[in-house]
């Protein structure tokens, strides 16, 4: 009797092999729709990161704007008065106004680049003086009763030792006693990026030293401003008095900076939000 030789025969080997061939192909599959999936929530992570990051930036600014810090706006573009310290006025000498300021945060105080100063006058108006300058060193015409009667207190705080400002011009003569607050022009404004030609970047300028920095990029075409009224109704554009306005709705329309693997369009995140400031004059 023959004996069968140990091995596979034709037949075998083919199942086997298609075998392979279809765990082969299911694993292929299961690999790319990972792949997929990672993509999609990266770029839905990296979408939503741009539009937090652009609000946690123009919220902080955006918060502070006070009596007619509107100065102009459009649907993708608004500048503002931002103010970032706080004071009492001394004195007048030698045609400026000598300013006690109140302790501030010491970072976004030298970080600052001082656009104009407003002093509040007896009817509670502000008055702004815009341009201005300011000089340190102005701290002893507010301790010296000769120049004040009776003497401002110039406060310090931990990181902050007391500091007084001499602000020219002072043609309106800031009465002694006056609330006085230092800010800056800050432009946003989403226009064409830089990092990423082809794109929308938010970008964020100091008007008077004309310093343009891109803050977050990619955005949709469509993110921009909408402009809340006393209803706080929003509006898509601006009226023709910026007054009227009471606050911004922030259209935070993300996006990522590439299509997500087996799509053809980048990831969009839509973050909508309204900021409220007390704008009058």
């Amino acid at each position: 009797m023959r004996q069968r030789k140990a091995g596979f025969v034709l037949a075998e080997l083919l199942v086997a092999m298609v075998i392979a061939a279809i765990i082969g192909v299911a694993l292929t599959q299961l690999v790319i729709s990972q792949s997929r999936f990672v993509a999609l929530q990266g770029g839905i992570m990296q979408s939503r990161g741009g539009a937090r990051a652009a609000l946690n930036v123009m919220a902080r600014d955006l918060r502070m704007v006070t009596d007619s810090g509107l100065v102009a706006a459009s649907p993708e573009s608004v500048t503002v008065r931002v103010p970032y310290a706080f004071g009492v006025a001394c004195t007048q000498v030698t045609g400026r106004t000598i300013v006690s300021l109140l302790p501030a945060d010491s970072a976004s105080y030298y970080a600052a680049s001082l656009s104009g100063y407003a002093w509040r006058d007896s009817t509670g108006a502000f008055v702004y003086e815009q341009p201005a300058t300011a000089s340190v060193s102005a701290t002893s015409y507010c301790s010296n009763t000769l120049y004040t009667n009776p003497a401002i207190t110039t406060l310090s705080a931990p990181g902050w030792a007391p500091l007084a400002v001499a602000l020219a011009p002072n043609d309106v003569h800031t009465p002694s006693g006056a609330i006085v607050y230092l800010y800056q022009l800050v432009r946003y404004a989403f226009a064409p990026s830089g990092e990423l030609p082809g794109r929308i970047g938010l970008w964020r300028t100091l008007v008077s030293t004309s310093q343009r920095d891109e803050i977050v990029a990619p955005f949709d075409s469509s993110a921009g401003f909408q402009f809340l009224d006393s209803t706080l109704t929003a509006h898509p554009t601006p009226p023709s008095d910026l007054n009227a306005v009471k606050g911004l709705r922030l259209v935070l329309v993300a996006a990522s900076e590439l299509p997500p693997e087996g799509r053809t369009a980048p990831m969009q995140f839509i973050l909508t939000t309204d900021v409220v400031f007390r704008n009058h004059p």
